[in-house]
């Protein structure tokens, strides 16, 4: 009888750490990012030197990105590929005004956390995603760029 309790005991527990385990693990784990697309374009050089020609710049590539209404703070993954040899700065434009800009983010670096210059409304919204592209040397030369567009939804 007691070799019994004992064991039913010590399922109990097991099953109590298995919850608890999961229960941390869903609390504590990176944010799930649906507005990232994880494919990647190979931005057109507008420059002709040999160098520029030869190695192209990836782009990441987004059809929709969701945030929520009437906030500044989001959360939106933005990435610079670490095949890239370039700083990215990813500008965010709705018409002509800009939303956001990051700071010089550095091949195979991520931002997740942005603030955008203003919060939005409800609503959808024509986003143009501007990448200007820098020189990974002291200078910071302004290199080729690309720009994509996509669809912002504001909910």
């Amino acid at each position: 009888m007691w070799i019994k309790c004992r064991a039913k005991v010590i399922v109990l527990i097991g099953v109590a750490v298995i919850l608890a385990a999961a229960a941390i693990y869903q609390n504590t784990r990176p944010k799930e990012v649906t507005s990232f697309v994880p494919e990647f374009e190979q931005a057109q050089s507008w420059q002709t030197t040999e160098e520029s020609t030869e190695k192209g710049i990836e782009i990441p590539g987004y059809s929709t990105i969701s945030i929520p209404a009437d906030t500044r703070n989001v959360q939106i993954e933005l990435t610079n590929p670490e095949e890239n040899e370039v700083y990215f700065q990813i500008t965010f434009l709705i018409g002509e005004e800009q939303i956001y800009q990051s700071k010089l983010i550095r091949p195979g670096d991520h931002l997740y956390d942005i603030t955008l210059d203003r919060a939005l409304e409800a609503g959808e919204y024509e986003l143009t995603i501007q990448y200007d592209t820098f020189s990974m040397d002291e200078t910071y030369s302004p290199r080729n760029g690309a720009t994509v567009n996509c669809i912002l939804k504001v909910t």
